[in-house]
């Protein structure tokens, strides 16, 4: 691997038809690539590509603090990017196949689309703690029905991609208020004036306990006017098979997950002063059900008290409390869900971004659309099985038997306008500073139907006709639910605006100090009404439901930064992070309507050094951060309906630590640890209208204490007659500590009582991947062989207990071995 300093710039018909157009569409750009490919010159010359062998570490250039391009290793700020080339070499296309390898970036996961990212041990529920930037486009999380929008962050492919920038503590300076604890930028590559150019790439692999996956990718840069217009075009299609099978309704492989993308940038360069942009990015990934699958040894005997079941368990199934009438066999990658749960998920961006070199500064304006709707959908049997509901069984007319199964299908859908103007000073001197402005409005709108499914999980129709039936009869509902169990839409509306900026004073040539200030207001509005009343608990609150909710605030930042000499450099911070607040979506009981702001204020003191005539980099970080009126999950009185509401104080110690090493021309080394002694709350969580589980001293959950990353990739020359031959071997290795699911542990009382009945242990685990390549300078090819999760570890990514429910999890990908050719003409 070259080390670089980071630069910062059961398938339905539907299903099947779809990836036919795929597939032919694909093909049909694959095709006119390489019937184009013998004019077409190198993206990368040879220089770049002899330095990426290995020897002195190559000096990277980034954007990440919106002030034109720096070198990283200058920058007073912890920031890890991770270059076109290793992202090539890492295989990459998804998210997860970097962040492993970054320090003190983790993740909670729910399946694609439903990510929550996590930097520095910072989460909980409510809205994003990370802002993510395509380019110059903020991506806001979609909203669902606890208005937990956070943790469904978005995920296009990786593909064409100059950079990923990952900084770490809060940017809300310059990337506004949802970037609480970090960023993370994702930087596409643009056109290029008088050069056609492309590559492809095509994969092709089998997952253990799954099946085929395949991908292809494809990339043409076309001039279209002389030094004036060019045109880039980006197009993929992919297959993952699914791993997780349901063994109530006799499907294998449900989590199965197609995409299909493209994306277009056209640039226009009227004056060699001006440049715009102008990009459409399209995504539609289809896939088939949940992640989510039971492992343990649920026991189902109903005469059991549970403090019975946890001592005759030997795993944490003993924890469950699932009624004998459930009853699957649990083990392996089997899930026990009564329906079927496809999360179709659409996504386009369309930005026009203009870069102007003025005499005295650099003028970037942004504007851009974001669209998102996605089907989210989950098994609600075990909700009702909760709720005293039982289905008819021999010698038992069960209760309420036509309320079950019932399937909870939400469509949940976002769209965002925004715009950023900024300029930034260009001039020679001691004093340099950045100035913007910001809008953003981002319309929500959410609908919930649960309804009662067939014996084979899917959505039926039995003729009722809408308003036929009354409550507590289902089938009173709308169209698409029917019969139905319950019914509700909610819209959402925030518009925000603000002004930042930062100045820097260099008191003479090793010291400088900064000051960044941003103020921003914002204003939200709720709109909710239940179509259809919950059949068991009529009458619900009185609904339809209008509320607004408005705050601003200013965020400061105070640093100061020396460079001792050329190979060093030390800084210390003081910056405020803050996440806004919002509405919570009403359900069938009362709940608070709103949730409001959280705040941090990171302390920090970092290094960033080279060592051994740049053959070595080393880069720590020591931080203290102050966490104050937390944003919590709660849950209505019937435990079935979830919502945001504010309790309690957190602090979190940390240590941050990265390492790059390139001992000679063969090697390249790299290592990178996150150490959080201290995580954890620092009062009990308790308002007004929330009493959360935490007390002070209980560790934030989901939070490893330790992580640990590194890599190692050896190069060599071929001994190939004509030459130009190189081969290379490479391993990566990630470590991630144990952590709890909940504040409080599980604990059987005295009494037999059960206290945080859902808390689970989170075990440790490790992952090890492995790739063998061979370059060619001639052919400008890559084939590589690879094995990703080498030993086939199945790790605790994301357990979770619900009430009713067996304990569930999501894993890893297990052991996937294939083969990847990369081309560029």
């Amino acid at each position: 691997m070259k080390l670089y300093r980071h630069t910062g710039d059961c398938r339905l018909n539907r299903a099947s038809a779809r990836r036919y157009v795929h597939h032919t569409l694909f093909s049909a750009i694959v095709a006119g690539l390489a019937a184009s490919a013998s004019p077409m010159v190198l993206a990368q010359d040879a220089e770049a590509d002899s330095a990426s062998r290995g020897g002195l570490l190559e000096e990277v250039v980034v954007t990440a603090r919106k002030r034109g391009e720096e070198v990283l290793q200058d920058i007073p700020a912890s920031i890890t990017a991770i270059t076109e080339q290793t992202l090539r070499e890492m295989g990459v296309s998804d998210f997860e196949d970097f962040a492993y390898q970054v320090p003190g970036l983790t993740f909670t996961e729910g399946g694609p689309g439903e990510k929550r990212y996590i930097i520095r041990g910072i989460q909980s529920a409510g809205q994003q703690q990370v802002a993510v930037y395509y380019d110059e486009v903020p991506l806001p999380g979609v909203q669902g029905a606890s208005s937990n929008s956070g943790s469904q962050t978005t995920d296009l492919k990786i593909y064409d991609v100059s950079r990923v920038e990952v900084l770490r503590g809060p940017q809300g300076t310059t990337f506004g208020a949802n970037s609480q604890s970090g960023t993370v930028r994702f930087i596409t590559n643009k056109p290029v004036m008088n050069e056609v150019e492309a590559s492809v790439r095509a994969d092709y692999s089998v997952t253990q306990h799954g099946g085929d996956n395949w991908g292809g990718y494809a990339m043409m840069n076309i001039p279209l006017a002389e030094d004036k217009l060019a045109f880039r075009l980006v197009a993929y299609s992919t297959e993952d098979s699914g791993y997780v099978d349901n063994v109530r309704l006799g499907m294998d492989d449900i989590n199965w997950t197609e995409t299909v993308g493209a994306r277009g940038i056209l640039r226009w360069e009227p004056t060699e002063n001006v440049t715009l942009d102008a990009m459409i990015w399209h995504q539609d990934r289809d896939n088939g059900g949940d992640l989510r699958y039971h492992p343990y040894d649920t026991i189902f005997d109903d005469s059991l008290t549970q403090a019975e079941k946890v001592l005759l368990s030997s795993d944490q199934g003993g924890r469950d409390n699932v009624s004998e009438l459930a009853q699957f066999q649990t083990g392996g990658f089997n899930v026990g869900d009564y329906t079927q749960t496809p999360k179709p998920d659409d996504q386009t961006i369309y930005s026009l971004t203009l870069n102007w070199e003025l005499p005295f500064a650099n003028l970037t304006a942004a504007a851009s659309r974001y669209d998102r709707d996605f089907r989210f959908k989950f098994d609600s049997s075990w909700i009702l099985f909760f709720l005293g509901i039982r289905p008819a069984s021999e010698g038992d007319p069960g209760t309420r038997p036509d309320l079950f199964p019932a399937l909870t299908d939400q469509k949940q859908s976002v769209e965002q306008d925004a715009f950023e103007i900024r300029l930034t000073s260009t001039h020679d001197g001691p004093f340099q500073w950045l100035a913007g402005a910001f809008w953003r409005n981002r319309e929500s709108e959410f609908q919930s139907y649960v309804p009662v499914v067939d014996e084979n999980g899917d959505v039926f129709d039995p003729g009722t006709a809408p308003g036929e039936l009354l409550p507590p009869n289902p089938g009173a509902g709308i169209e698409g639910c029917l019969p139905c169990v319950f019914g509700r839409i909610a819209t959402k509306d925030i518009e925000e605006i603000a002004f930042f900026g930062e100045v820097t004073y260099a008191f003479n040539d090793w010291l400088e100090g900064t000051v960044g200030l941003r103020w921003f207001e914002v204003d939200q509005s709720d709109f909710g009404v239940t179509v259809f009343p919950f059949a068991l608990f009529p009458p619900n609150p009185a609904l339809p439901l209008e509320q607004d909710f408005s705050e601003n605030r200013t965020i400061p930042k105070f640093q100061l930064a020396a460079k001792p000499n050329d190979n060093v450099t030390i800084f210390a911070l003081a910056s405020q992070g803050f996440r806004l607040g919002g509405t919570n979506n009403q359900g069938v009981v009362d709940i608070p309507p709103f949730y409001e702001a959280d705040d941090l204020w990171n302390y920090e003191l970092g290094i960033k050094s080279e060592w051994f005539d740049n053959r070595m980099i080393f880069n720590a970080s020591l931080f203290h951060i102050v966490w104050d009126n937390l944003q919590v999950s709660g849950e209505d009185p019937t435990g079935a309906f979830g919502f945001v509401g504010n309790a309690g104080s957190a602090e979190v110690t940390g240590l941050e630590a990265e390492v790059f090493a390139s001992p000679n021309e063969n090697w390249n080394l790299t290592f990178g640890l996150s150490w959080l002694p201290k995580k954890e709350l620092t009062e009990d969580q308790v308002s007004d209208e929330i009493v959360a589980p935490g007390l002070d001293g209980d560790e934030i959950p989901r939070i490893p204490e330790l992580t640990v990353n590194g890599t190692a990739q050896y190069n060599f020359p071929l001994p190939v007659s004509d030459g130009g031959w190189w081969g290379f071997v490479r391993g990566e290795y990630s470590y991630k500590d144990g952590s709890s699911t909940d504040l409080r542990p599980f604990t059987v009382n005295a009494d037999g009582s059960i206290s945080s009945p859902n808390q689970r242990d989170q075990d440790d685990y490790q992952i090890v991947n492995l790739r063998f390549g061979v370059h060619s300078d001639a052919l400008e090819a890559d084939f590589i062989l690879y094995a990703e999760n080498v030993f086939d570890v199945e790790g605790d990514v994301f357990l979770s207990g619900a009430n009713g429910q067996p304990t569930a999890k999501i894993t890893n990908r297990p052991r996937t071995v294939g083969i990847q050719f990369n081309k560029q003409f």
